[in-house]
């Protein structure tokens, strides 16, 4: 592996050497407010003859570059959504461009509307969605954020889902979160939706990104300014359900002429409460379970860094960003069991409490070496993330014959288990863009230590005795090297990137007390390929070709068991293999607005849940497996619309079909799925310039790994408006308002005819008030360390 990142890092150099000079036109994009305006499309067209020269978009500090040849005069054109059209002629080699941008008006009847950024946007295959803009994130997390995000769903258990898969990393501010499902849903349970400027995702990223994630990436952009002064955002807010829960933040900076330092703290009571229900058949018994999961949370989050520009051609930065999670739990429930003949034989009473502290601290620094004025660029960034989770708790039960006779007595099972985890990485990256091609290349070095110590101990008549068949001792070592590098051209009228990665992964994953240890030592390729075709004025096509790979969860590979009930436990599959896909997709786009686009994924080893059970014991083992293979076609169409002045709608429909193979007692056996998701986001421009946004969403059936997941449907919505020329924004929202946001389905194998419904505490009323102090707060900088979030 050394020589072939030698070979790749040589040809750069090489091609550095070998660079003609060139001319770099810049510019700087603000709003008429002042604010940044980051993906602005730029296009530069020749004068002479009119044809589309050159093509960028504006950075998250609303910056751009344009790279042009020679003393030529030039004519160029800027759009984003939500902002008039800004078109000059320019000569190349001006000075930097300052450019302000006028909100979109629309005349009607004499009636004058200016239009602010729209909630949710597309743009060069991304789509964003604008949090701050948005009147429903009031009283709201960022994970219930995502459950409103098109494309992405999530589930029950807090397990994110991006085109049908959960195959997809999630990054805070460009960073992997590094977390498994459970932990992520907590983290981001815990963030306040204040905090937060907007949403990406992606669904192609390129081959500077990491290679881990089929379905894609999430990247959480918090709130910073990028102008001379300071800015802070304070906030608090109350929400009203079957509890009243409450969260305050601090979120801002200060910027020098050279230095920046930035900022938040933030806290977060939250409670939320789940009924769940599910009917097992087996042996023929049927096993009906019936109970309350109720969990509260007081979460801290606290986070500082600072940015120097030590020239002007160097930037140093470093971060700490620091969260607490007092999490516990307090559940009950009861297993009735019914004979053949459907007559109760017996029931089981159970509680289950766990008290769960858990620690998260991330540390980064990170180098930006501007080699020119061209644009060539070279950076580092150092990661040190380091997890403490100590849980403890216990589940006891009573068993009652029909009468009500307690059976075999009173039996608990104490639990302790004290989680470590360290992940260190680095990774540089070196951009040479030339006359006619621009080129990339790349190193990283990620190292994984997870240690996981599980304990139960059997309470029997007041003794506490330790359970060794039971407990266990997993320690997870991996170690990844990468490297990569990718050309793009553009023509007039085409856009070309090509790149190819290569991961070395070395693992080692041991269940000391189950003696079971698995090893892996591979290489593996990861080509991609993008092209885009502009059509004619104000259309294009978009072309993408990739190959990914999806790891286990290390939680997923852990085989200790999570009790459930007596009955039930969650147990990890340490024989677990990594899917690999294949994804290609095609898109359409007109006036960066109307898009539809076509994609089809293949999976091998496709990773999805499993339930077993055993015929003796009846015993529901839920756990994870490798499906054979996995194949989805999916057709997206996005239309915004305005129906009148006051009165904005945007769609985005999803239709998908899926096939993957199940098992059943004859044999595999293809399941199919045709399914649509349906979001609607509407904003109405009221009187005394309040905002309502309604925003709705229906998820038809559709497959969930060994199940079928049932509709989905809910409405949101929520009022804002401004006072105090813009310093004080209120905000009264609703979730969930006729409470549809079930999570029911059921097993499609018949061996374990199984089904669920969980039906949560989601319909909710909410109100906050933020008061802005100095300049305004724009999304953060990124750092791209990208690292699977599969702890």
């Amino acid at each position: 592996m050394n020589i072939k990142y030698g070979i790749i890092v040589l040809l750069a150099l090489l091609i550095y050497k070998a660079n003609a000079q060139q001319v770099v036109l810049k510019g700087l994009i603000n709003s008429s407010a002042g604010s940044a305006i980051p993906s602005a499309t730029v296009r530069l067209y020749r004068v002479a003859d009119t044809t589309l020269y050159q093509q960028s978009s504006s950075d998250a500090k609303g910056a751009f570059t344009v790279k042009v040849s020679g003393s030529f005069v030039y004519h160029l054109k800027i759009t984003a959504i939500g902002y008039q059209p800004y078109a000059q002629d320019v000569r190349s080699g001006s000075d930097v461009l300052k450019i302000t941008l006028q909100p979109q008006v629309t005349n009607l009847n004499e009636v004058v509307v200016s239009s602010p950024p729209s909630t949710i946007s597309v743009q060069q295959g991304k789509l964003t969605y604008n949090v701050e803009q948005s009147a429903t994130a009031t009283g709201s997390n960022v994970l219930e954020l995502l459950r409103r995000t098109p494309g992405v769903n999530v589930d029950q258990d807090g397990n994110i889902n991006l085109k049908g898969s959960p195959a997809v990393n999630v990054m805070l501010d460009g960073r992997m979160t590094y977390l498994s499902g459970q932990q992520l849903s907590r983290l981001l349970e815990g963030m306040n939706a204040g905090t937060v400027s907007k949403i990406e995702v992606m669904t192609t990223p390129s081959a500077q990104f990491d290679a881990a994630g089929n379905a894609g990436i999430i990247n959480i952009l918090s709130r910073r300014t990028n102008k001379a002064g300071y800015a802070l955002n304070i906030s608090s807010g109350m929400t009203v359900s079957r509890y009243v829960l409450h969260a305050e933040s601090l979120n801002g900076n200060i910027r020098t002429g050279k230095v920046n330092f930035f900022g938040s703290l933030g806290y977060n009571y939250r409670r939320r409460f789940m009924q769940e229900t599910s009917t097992q058949l087996s042996g023929g018994s049927t096993l009906l379970r019936d109970g309350i999961n109720p969990n509260q949370s007081r979460f801290y989050s606290y986070k500082g860094g600072v940015d120097i520009n030590l020239s002007s051609r160097q930037q140093l930065g470093f971060s700490y960003t620091g969260t607490t999670d007092d999490w516990s739990k307090d559940a009950a429930g009861t297993l009735t069991i019914f004979n053949n003949a459907n007559q109760v034989t017996s029931r089981v009473l159970s509680h289950d409490y766990a008290k769960e502290p858990f620690y998260n601290n991330i540390f980064n620094l990170n180098y930006l070496l501007k080699l020119d004025t061209l644009g060539k660029v070279l950076s580092a960034d150092a990661d040190y993330i380091g997890y403490r989770n100590f849980s403890d708790g216990y589940l006891n039960s009573n068993s009652y014959d029909p009468q009500g006779n307690l059976i075999g007595g009173f039996q608990q099972l104490n639990f302790h288990q004290p989680s470590i985890i360290h992940i260190r990485s680095f990774k540089a990256d070196l951009t040479l863009p030339f006359k006619t091609w621009k080129y990339k290349a790349g190193l990283k070095y990620a190292a994984v230590e997870t240690d996981n110590k599980f304990r139960y101990d059997s309470l029997a008549n007041g003794v506490s005795t330790y359970a060794p068949s039971l407990s266990d001792h997993f320690q997870y070592h991996e170690r990844i090297a990468a490297a990569y590098g990718s050309v793009s051209r553009k023509w007039a009228g085409t856009d070309l990137e090509a790149g190819l990665r290569a991961e070395h992964t070395n693992l080692d994953a041991n269940a000391i007390a189950a003696g079971q240890r698995n090893t892996a030592n591979y290489l593996s390729w990861f080509p991609t390929l993008g092209i885009t075709q502009k059509l004619a004025q104000d259309q294009q096509l978009d072309l993408s070709v990739s190959r990914r790979i999806t790891r286990p969860n290390y939680t997923d590979l852990n085989p200790v068991r999570y009790y459930i009930d007596k009955y039930a436990l969650y147990q990890g599959n340490p024989q677990l293999v990594a899917e690999t896909s294949w994804l290609s997709q095609l898109s359409y786009t007109l006036k960066d607005r109307y898009i539809a686009s076509i994609s089809y994924n293949h999976s091998d080893h496709f990773i999805g849940r499993t339930a077993t059970v055993d015929p003796i014991s009846q015993l529901l083992t839920l756990s994870t497996g490798n499906f054979p293979h996995r194949d989805r076609l999916e057709l997206q169409i996005i239309i915004p619309v305005t129906l009148a002045a006051f009165w904005e709608v945007q769609t985005t429909t999803t239709f998908s079909h899926t096939a993957y193979p199940v098992a059943q007692l004859a044999g595999p056996l293809t399941v199919t799925k045709d399914a649509v998701d349906l979001f609607v986001n509407q904003t109405f421009r009221l009187p005394a310039k309040i905002t309502f946004e309604l925003q709705t969403r229906y998820t038809s059936p559709d497959l969930n790994g060994t199940y079928m997941s049932r509709y989905y449907f809910t409405m949101d919505g929520g009022f804002k408006k401004s006072f105090l020329n813009k310093k004080l924004d209120a905000r009264l929202a609703f979730a969930d308002l006729f409470h549809t946001g079930w999570y029911w389905g059921y097993s499609l194998s018949d061996t374990l005819p199984y089904s669920y419904k969980n039906t949560p505490d989601s319909r909710r009323l909410s109100f906050s008030l933020v008061y802005h102090l100095g300049g305004k707060l724009t999304p953060g900088k990124t750092h791209r360390t990208e690292e699977q979030d599969r702890l």
